[in-house]
């Protein structure tokens, strides 16, 4: 078995190897660490993979070849793909609020359905730019992430529940006077990384 890190062989004991694909990745995955860089793509004998479970989910392959990413790259692609989403999240849940107003219950429901999505990727996201920059979410000066995070969520269950209830109007309401609010709260704290990311010491 040959096993490649950016084009470059790796050298990996027949244990970890025999221990299987987990062993493997952990060992090609602390390797990119120590230059500062994160695994972004796997390919298992010319074929791309998923993701990691699906690496791990595999059976036999003689040539698996990892591609990796320099961190700090990665974390700024992600913030600035979130700082760009923000707006757009803000602007779809407030048609969702239209959307109720004027009677479109249908599509107002598939709408929340697609923008709770986007805050679960919005929160993901977020929490890994942070571990892999090696800042603490609660030690932002923006505001309080974890009040900030569990008002949202106790939001969102308040209007799962609602919704089923079939008081649209009053999900139109909340929407508009404490979901937008909490999530344009998040923009502050992603432009504080990106400021951390724009730092000469970065």
């Amino acid at each position: 078995m040959r096993v490649m890190l950016d084009d470059v062989e790796l050298v990996i004991g027949e244990d970890i190897i025999d221990e299987g694909k987990e062993a493997i990745f952990d060992s090609a995955r602390q390797n990119a660490l120590s230059n500062n860089r994160v695994i972004v793509g796997i390919q298992v004998d010319g074929v791309a993979i998923e993701d990691e479970d699906a690496f791990f989910s595999l059976s036999g392959g003689i040539d698996i070849r990892f591609a990796s990413q320099p961190i700090i790259d990665l974390v700024r692609e992600s913030v600035s793909e979130g700082q760009k989403y923000i707006p757009a999240l803000v602007k779809g849940l407030e048609g969702i609020a239209t959307m109720i107003e004027e009677s479109d219950e249908t599509g107002a429901k598939n709408a929340f359905s697609q923008a709770i999505d986007g805050i679960n990727w919005l929160v993901s996201v977020f929490a890994r730019s942070c571990a892999l920059l090696g800042v603490s979410s609660d030690g932002l000066s923006s505001g309080n992430w974890s009040q900030d995070s569990l008002e949202m969520n106790k939001t969102l269950e308040e209007m799962i529940a609602i919704m089923e209830s079939g008081r649209m109007m009053r999900m139109a309401y909340i929407i508009r006077e404490r979901l937008v609010p909490v999530i344009k709260k998040f923009a502050l704290y992603w432009a504080e990384i990106a400021s951390q990311l724009a730092s000469p010491l970065q």
